[in-house]
């Protein structure tokens, strides 16, 4: 009496030949067939990650672009997965900038750096809140999309911002949070593809590749390319 069933279901594209030797692969049905719905999602984003360190690795020790915290980026990637990118946009910078001008307020107390954090992420917590009623209201289901904006990472990454305007100018924190945004823009357009989120969720081995390219690309001690417009500049001064 008073029973009710519910029915969840997702849509998958796989290639024939792929289907085909899945259906008798009992360790690829183990990996993800075998899931539930809800841990299914979880298991995409677990594989899409590894690919957004290795862009990062690519920007910071090839490219030179300095972000604010090192995988910070990849969050934010991962989070422009779920919410349309305008709208992922604008709720970062309205959080970071609210967040650092209450940041800025608590200085005046003098409070130690744990309450002050802490502090923080109340304050993120409720424009979360705030952000998640106004998305329902206007028709956005941002509700759980928003949980993708860590609260700690949010948080320490407002303190240290206001850490670099106060030790080394607003243009340095400002050019740090520009590259996190920049960075987690392109690890966004990779992690997009259609091909790429197929490969990694349908053979999850192929991260072993991309652990030995990770290694590979730490073995480099050259100079960045931002370094090599910088020195070439200077040796045209000489010059």
């Amino acid at each position: 009496e008073n029973s009710s069933v519910t029915f969840a279901t997702t849509r998958v594209q796989v290639a024939a030949d792929v289907a085909a030797i899945s259906a008798n692969h009992p360790i690829f049905v183990s990996l993800f067939d075998s899931l539930p719905l809800s841990e299914r999602s979880v298991f995409r984003y677990i594989v899409l990650i590894p690919i957004g360190v290795l862009i990062v690795v690519i920007f910071r020790n090839f490219i030179g672009i300095v972000t604010l915290g090192t995988f910070m980026p990849v969050l934010l990637a991962l989070a422009f997965l779920e919410i349309p990118i305008i709208l992922a946009l604008v709720m970062f910078g309205t959080m970071l900038a609210v967040a650092l001008v209450f940041r800025f307020m608590l200085s005046r107390l003098h409070l130690l750096v744990v309450p002050r954090v802490a502090a923080c992420v109340v304050v993120v917590s409720l424009l979360m809140l705030i952000f998640s009623a106004a998305g329902h209201r206007v028709g956005f289901a941002t509700s759980l999309q928003i949980t993708l904006f860590p609260l700690i990472i949010l948080a320490w990454t407002v303190e240290r911002m206001s850490l670099l305007w106060d030790e080394e100018g607003a243009w340095v924190a400002i050019k740090q949070i520009l590259g996190s945004v920049v960075v987690a823009w392109v690890a966004f357009v990779v992690m997009r593809l259609h091909h790429v989120q197929h490969v990694l969720t349908f053979f999850p081995e192929v991260l072993l590749i991309v652990l030995a390219i990770i290694m590979l690309l730490g073995r480099y001690t050259g100079y960045r390319l931002f370094e090599l417009m910088r020195f070439r500049k200077v040796e045209e001064d000489l010059v």
